[in-house]
């Protein structure tokens, strides 16, 4: 098997192949440390994707889609592969060049594309195995987008944290530890931040902790407190310019 491309998804799926007990090469000139450091050393590496194209049976392909990889699986790089190759593109569709590909199925020297990115000529095109681009949709991904979203939910009403919403900025403080946190969601307009410190000044509250995150016409601030704050200290903050929501966690 060739691999081209040994990133977060080539780099695992080289390692899986050499268990199976496959002779892996692989070929990627622009491999970070880290990504090297994870690769089982019994894979052969290469310099060039042609010498992939030469060596091996399978080929897979794990590259982004740049100018000098935009249609790199040509009529060139088929005339140098075996016959009767495998070639298997789960990266981008235009990857390869899909005149080229039909010529080389026809002729035999690729036995078998298989694809995740079908397009409407790739689609129902003889020796094409396309498969939908559901990777996000297994019962296993399902499952870990629900717990996910059910331990996002829990976080911002437990702890007043905002992660991957749509509208709001990220804000993350962790758990609160001391004795009170207050979260302010607030338009992003100027003079906001010093009026809600000044606020707690006036109840000779120490501010431990603070962030403040923006994103569009929307901010966020977090406030971890050393003393817990009145009722009317909070009506008061609820009156400021820009202020939509005061909660108070603790």
């Amino acid at each position: 098997m060739g691999v081209i491309g040994l990133g977060a998804i080539g780099g695992p799926l080289a390692n899986a192949a050499i268990k199976l007990g496959m002779e892996v090469y692989g070929c990627d000139p622009f491999i970070s440390i880290n990504a090297a450091w994870h690769l089982d050393s019994r894979i052969i590496p290469v310099k060039t994707r042609e010498e992939i194209y030469e060596k091996c049976d399978i080929i897979t392909v794990h590259t982004p889609l740049l100018e000098d990889t935009k249609k790199m699986i040509n009529a060139d790089a088929f005339s140098l592969m075996k016959d009767g190759v495998i070639l298997l593109n789960f990266a981008r569709d235009q990857l390869v060049d899909d005149d080229a590909l039909e010529v080389a199925l026809k002729s035999g020297k690729v036995k078998r594309y298989i694809t995740d990115f079908p397009n409407d000529k790739t689609a129902g095109m003889a020796g094409v195995v396309a498969i939908p681009h559901l990777g996000a949709s297994t019962e296993e991904s399902e499952d870990n987008c629900a717990k996910m979203a059910v331990r996002q939910v829990m976080n911002y009403l437990e702890n007043g944290n905002i992660v991957n919403s749509v509208n709001f900025p990220n804000c993350d403080m962790g758990v609160c530890t001391k004795a009170a946190r207050i979260v302010i969601l607030h338009r992003n307009i100027p003079n906001t931040l010093s009026q809600y410190t000044a606020a707690m000044a006036n109840e000779n509250i120490n501010i431990s902790d603070l962030m403040n995150r923006s994103k569009g016409e929307y901010a966020y601030t977090m406030l971890d407190l050393d003393g817990v704050p009145s009722a009317n200290a909070i009506e008061e903050l609820k009156k400021k310019d820009g202020v939509l929501r005061v909660r108070v966690i603790g």
